[in-house]
């Protein structure tokens, strides 16, 4: 007898803070794909500019992208705090997008003609009645999108806000979408880590479908008795940055048998939930870098340290290793 397919559990899939997240990613990921598009080869200024260096690449998809998200919380969470990479203005999806793909979305009431809150008038659904954090990278590899290399991915995690600083509080939710790679990881608290192939599906408010049709696999990290071990990692843009960094590598290393860079931050704590490398470590990224990402890695059993802005970030099987990961880079 077959294996039953796993599902995404109705708890995830219905969970109002993912509901939301979810048409984040829908808004970016249609907008990566038109952009795409529309770079073809082309690297000049008038699509792309650089910031720290010229291999430090913003476009002008991840402003437009980080603007819709902006407008979309203006409407459905507009006492939340986003917080994101670039610093763009808002822009109304409802007046952005056609119809027919407002349609799409969870929160869109077609018959209102606005977006609403999922949570709106339940008190028992995720405790999205909270005030949270939004932290939202638009393209998580833009260097790799720009250059049409498959690993770049939209993030987005989620925590309560409240704390003394940004980025503190308890994670809710993270999701990580990926048009290149063609899959979107997402997780909640207490709740696992699942691996979806394609976008997370669109649920309307008239929907029938039950939430157990959604396909997902779930995530548990590296499975026991595979041969090799796999570091994941980053570098800076700059050499001032980037010479500490390779010179401390080989100690970094102690325990691996090689590393990877993919060029995502975010992409890499998902490969960590999947299973694919052991442990990651890099210095010197955002919190929305690794927002999403890291409560992905968490829920697959990983033990993760947060950086913070600027900081340390490193995610491994068990806590020493991770500390170990900490105090070398």
């Amino acid at each position: 007898m077959s294996a039953q397919p796993e599902q995404l559990p109705p708890e995830i899939a219905d969970h109002p803070l993912i509901l939301i997240a979810s048409d984040l990613s829908a808004m970016a990921w249609e907008q990566m794909l038109a952009w795409r598009g529309r770079l073809g080869s082309r690297l000049d200024a008038s699509v792309v500019d650089t910031k720290t260096s010229p291999n430090d690449l913003v476009t002008l998809a991840d402003a437009e992208i980080e603007s819709l998200v902006r407008g979309y919380l203006a409407a459905v969470r507009p006492d939340d705090l986003m917080v994101g990479e670039e610093g763009a203005p808002a822009i109304d999806p409802v007046e952005f997008f056609p119809l027919e793909f407002l349609r799409g979305l969870n929160c869109f009431d077609a018959a209102a003609g606005w977006l609403r809150d999922p949570a709106a008038g339940s008190a028992d659904r995720g405790g999205a009645s909270s005030r949270f954090e939004w932290h939202v990278d638009p393209i998580d590899g833009t260097v790799n999108y720009v250059r049409n290399i498959e690993h770049y991915a939209f993030s987005v995690g989620v925590c309560e806000a409240g704390a003394a600083s940004v980025g503190e509080g308890p994670w809710c939710i993270g999701l990580v979408a990926s048009p290149g790679l063609n899959v979107t990881w997402s997780a909640v608290a207490g709740l696992g880590a699942y691996r979806i192939s394609g976008r997370m599906a669109a649920r309307t408010a008239d929907d029938s479908r039950p939430t157990s049709e959604i396909p997902a696999r779930r995530l548990r990290g590296t499975p026991s008795g595979l041969s090799g071990r796999l570091l994941a990692t980053g570098f800076a843009y700059t050499g001032d940055n980037r010479d500490p960094q390779l010179a401390k590598l080989n100690s970094l290393m102690t325990g691996y048998d090689d590393i990877r860079r993919c060029g995502s931050a975010a992409i890499d704590l998902c490969m960590i939930a999947e299973g694919k490398v052991n442990s990651y470590a890099e210095r010197g990224l955002g919190i929305y870098d690794y927002a999403g990402g890291a409560l992905i890695a968490e829920e697959s059993g990983a033990q993760v340290r947060r950086g913070g802005a600027g900081g340390p970030t490193a995610a491994a099987t068990d806590s020493a290793e991770v500390e170990r990961l900490i105090a070398t880079i």
